[in-house]
C-alpha cells in the first residue's frame, strides 16, 4: 500500500516536471508569421491585412509603438477585424459586420496597456476569418501625436500552462 501511495504521489507531483511523458511547456509550438511597422499620424488611422498563421491555434500580436511606456507618451491602439473591412470608423465599439472588432490591443481607458492582441481561428477554434484566412489590423493613432509602431505577429499551439 505505502508503495502505491508513493508512486501516485509521484505522478500527481510531477505531472508538470516531464517524469512521465513531455512537460506543458515542451508541448507548446510557437513561430514567427511577420513583424509590421509603420507610422500613423496624429488623429489618423493606418491598416494592415495579414495572413492567418494556420500552423497554430491562435495569432498573438505583440504591439509596441515609440513612448509607449512614457506617461507622457503617445496612446495607440490595435484592433483586428475580417480582412473585408474597408471602412473602420471610431468608436471603434459602432462598428459591425465584417468591421466588428475581434481583438483589441493599446492604451486602456485605466491608463493601462495591454501588449498583445490574440486572434483564434481554426484548430479547435470556430473558423471564421476566410479562406485563405486572413485579418485586418487597424492603427488608430494619438489625437495630438504622430508615432511609429511595430507590430511582432507569431503562431502558438498546445496548452495554456
Amino acid at each position: 500500500m505505502l508503495r502505491l501511495t508513493s508512486i501516485a504521489a509521484l505522478v500527481v507531483c510531477n505531472a508538470g516536471c516531464a517524469v512521465l511523458g513531455p512537460s506543458c511547456i515542451a508541448r507548446q509550438e510557437r513561430g514567427t508569421v511577420t513583424t509590421i511597422s509603420g507610422d500613423v499620424g496624429a488623429g489618423q488611422v493606418a491598416s494592415h491585412t495579414v495572413r492567418y498563421a494556420t500552423e497554430g491555434s491562435q495569432n498573438d500580436a505583440n504591439f509596441s509603438w515609440a513612448g509607449d511606456t512614457s506617461p507622457e507618451g503617445p496612446r495607440l491602439n490595435l484592433y483586428a477585424t475580417k480582412a473585408g473591412c474597408s471602412q473602420f470608423s471610431l468608436p471603434p465599439d459602432s462598428n459591425t459586420g465584417d468591421c466588428a472588432t475581434l481583438a483589441r490591443a493599446g492604451s486602456l481607458d485605466s491608463g493601462n496597456i495591454a501588449t498583445t492582441l490574440v486572434i483564434t481561428h481554426g484548430r479547435g477554434n470556430p473558423e471564421r476569418l476566410g479562406d485563405p484566412p486572413e485579418y485586418k489590423l487597424w492603427i488608430v493613432g494619438d489625437a495630438a501625436r504622430a508615432a511609429s509602431y511595430t507590430i511582432r505577429i507569431t503562431w502558438f499551439y498546445g496548452p495554456d500552462c
